[in-house]
């Protein structure tokens, strides 16, 4: 039995020398010292980005033909393919985006178009990420520190302060223009599938939502650019309904007033801004304009929202109606839900109902 395990040994040594003697030293390659850097097929493919990149492909010594030229190309594909660059996201800059459907509503047709405005606040308000509710960490230690924050206030510092009166912030500051900028660039969109519309336009806005759409119709309707003034004198024109959830124009408008008023310093906000210059558009003369119907639901529980006061808006050609509204249940006549009280106002079935049928409701509506 030794006999022939040895035996065995010895008849796998030159095996063993061979296979010893089969090496690859230079695997993986070795740069030899003073050579130059070079870069690949994928960093100049990456680096020039939309335009082509042309590969010459010649062979060597040898008869070859075509479908050498075919393994070539596809080898090299493979080989970048596999070690190509994770291609840098494309850094769009944020828009407005818009969506919309059409729908058969109560015997006719009605083409919704929403307006997402959030991506043009979300990178700036990451900045306050960091204060965040979350599990209660060591703040005297190295990492996050999380502190503690009681479950309620937690609850209301993420959504209504810093989710929400952020964009509030951001909008009344540096970005301001940019932004209202951006919301004539979209209504502008809007109105253009059908510039020579005349049926009536009913607008639903929310919260900050209604002082950037009047920012932007008024300054549609002072734009030096004829396109965009006419497309701004449609959309006074035609407006003849207006619902206003969680109204904030009262309070937002103190950031464009004076804290000391001048002698004849008028006090006004953008709604008010957006009607006298609706007023002062060639050939459209107050009591020839489609009476505007304006209607401000508001919670008075609603932390954010404000009233309207009609008598502030009040003229020929728009009629003001301010709506008090419950969105959730106070407690012990001591608190009711204050992200609820503002962010759910469609949710409402009440406010969903006069949205529909208006105030009186009428007859044929259900």
């Amino acid at each position: 039995m030794w006999h022939n395990l040895w035996h065995t040994r010895l008849s796998l040594l030159p095996v063993l020398a061979f296979l010893s003697a089969c090496s690859t030293p230079y695997r993986p390659p070795v740069v030899v010292h003073d050579s130059a850097t070079f870069p690949g097929i994928a960093s100049i493919v990456a680096e020039a980005r939309a335009r082509p990149v042309d590969v010459l492909l010649v062979h060597g010594m040898c008869t070859h033909d075509t479908g050498w030229a075919e393994r070539q190309i596809d080898r090299i594909t493979g080989i970048v393919e596999d070690h190509a660059p994770t291609p840098a996201s494309a850094t769009t800059p944020p828009r407005v985006e818009v969506v919309e459907r059409t729908r058969r509503l109560a015997g006719g047709t009605v083409r919704f178009h929403a307006l997402v405005w959030s991506p043009l606040t979300a990178g700036l308000k990451h900045q306050l990420d960091v204060d965040m509710t979350g599990t209660p960490t060591d703040c005297t230690a190295a990492g996050v520190c999380k502190p503690k924050r009681a479950r309620l206030n937690g609850y209301v510092k993420d959504r209504l302060l810093n989710d929400c009166l952020s964009d509030a912030v951001i909008y009344q500051g540096e970005s301001h223009v940019a932004i209202r900028d951006a919301m004539v660039r979209t209504i502008a969109q809007v109105l253009e599938q059908d510039p020579d519309s005349e049926a009536p336009l009913v607008v639903v806005a929310e919260s900050l939502g209604s002082k950037m759409l009047f920012d932007a119709l008024s300054a549609m309707l002072e734009s030096w650019q004829p396109q965009t003034r006419a497309l701004g004198q449609q959309a006074a024109r035609r407006l003849g309904l207006l619902f206003m959830a969680g109204n904030q124009l009262p309070i937002l408008g103190l950031a464009e007033q004076r804290a000391i008023a001048t002698q004849n310093m008028r006090v006004g906000d953008a709604l008010q801004r957006f009607l006298d210059l609706r007023r002062r558009q060639p050939n459209r003369r107050a009591e020839t304009l489609q009476r505007l119907a304006v209607v401000a639901f508001t919670d008075p529980n609603d932390l954010l929202s404000y009233r309207l006061l009609p008598a502030r808006y009040t003229a020929p050609d728009v009629a003001v109606a301010d709506v008090l509204v419950s969105n959730d249940s106070t407690w012990l006549g001591l608190i009711e839900n204050p992200v609820t009280a503002h962010l759910d106002y469609l949710a409402n079935p009440d406010v969903g109902t006069m949205i529909a049928c208006g105030y009186p409701s009428v007859a044929s509506c259900r």
